[in-house]
């Protein structure tokens, strides 16, 4: 792969962060152009998250814990800072609470064949407090080496091994899947355009280097508080429901040159980040109140 391809790469990467850091008003307004009726925002399953039935790729699941994730990636993925190599961790931070940092991104990079020919990058992306920590996103894009690039056929047969039978195609050389939140695939009559979904609202943005550098994280943009009408406006974006994977071939010559995989519970995301918000309300209100309670205490001025 040539310098040119990993900065475009890059580019898809970036693009993909930013726009899932889309405001809420900016939702609002798409929301408002399509005239979509808000639909449920989706129950957690019982008993949580089974890791293990969810789908993944090179065997990082949805829902999987940072710490099982960093011990994974740390295999796949091992450092060359010489070469740019390992692993890029992204750390963020309430602006306004008292937590501590957590781990927002994790992304590795691999070069098996040397000079970028068949260049890995997978970008993990974790939800934030308060809610227990897992996967929600995965992204992994990767270059076949001249001579070793498998046909559409092969690629597809693996594909469908690994994620399931009767893939929906949204366009030449697209397809995937949609599933529930116990790993069971379904068949939505909208799949074609649902499966595209996949990524765009669980993309982390980049996050600070280390714990001691993580990037502020203030939730919802202009929502504070959150009311149900903004929760109502949230969940008329009908990518905000499902479990998806995207599967993007780059094909040429009746050949795969690359291949990008997108993987995400938008449903969890969703979970998240109304259940962000309304905790940071819930703390600026607290601290509302203890200034309130202060100034009460202070004495009247002499007149």
């Amino acid at each position: 792969m040539t310098d040119l391809a990993i900065r475009r790469m890059k580019l898809v990467i970036i693009v993909g962060m930013i726009f899932a850091a889309a405001s809420l008003g900016s939702l609002r307004l798409a929301a408002q152009a399509k005239g979509a009726t808000p639909v449920q925002v989706p129950t957690a399953p019982s008993g949580g998250i089974d890791a293990s039935k969810m789908p993944d790729v090179v065997g990082i699941h949805l829902g999987m814990s940072p710490q099982e994730v960093v011990a994974k990636m740390r295999m796949l993925f091992p450092e060359n800072h010489q070469r740019g190599l390992g692993l890029t961790p992204g750390f963020a931070k309430f602006g306004h609470a008292p937590d501590g940092p957590w781990l927002q991104t994790l992304g590795g990079k691999a070069d098996a064949c040397g000079n970028n020919e068949c260049a890995e990058f997978v970008n993990i992306v974790f939800n934030g407090p308060p809610n227990k920590q897992g996967v929600i996103g995965i992204d992994r894009a990767i270059s076949f080496q001249e001579g070793k690039r498998p046909t559409p056929d092969t690629m597809m047969a693996a594909l469908i091994k690994k994620y399931g039978p009767n893939p929906f195609v949204p366009t030449q050389g697209t397809v995937g899947w949609a599933y529930d939140e116990q790993g069971q695939l379904i068949t939505p009559p909208n799949g074609k355009a649902l499966v595209q979904c996949a990524g765009t609202v669980t993309s982390g943005a980049a996050g600070g280097p280390t714990p001691t550098n993580a990037a502020p994280e203030y939730g919802l943009t202009g929502t504070n508080p959150l009311k149900a009408a903004d929760v109502a406006d949230l969940m008329r974006n009908p990518c905000r429901v499902g479990v998806y994977v995207l599967v993007s071939m780059n094909i040429s010559a009746q050949v795969v040159n690359s291949l990008d995989v997108k993987i995400s519970d938008n449903s969890e995301a969703t979970r998240d980040v109304i259940a962000q918000q309304q905790y940071l309300d819930a703390v600026a209100s607290g601290q509302q109140q203890q200034q309130l309670n202060k100034a009460q205490q202070q004495a009247p001025p002499k007149f």
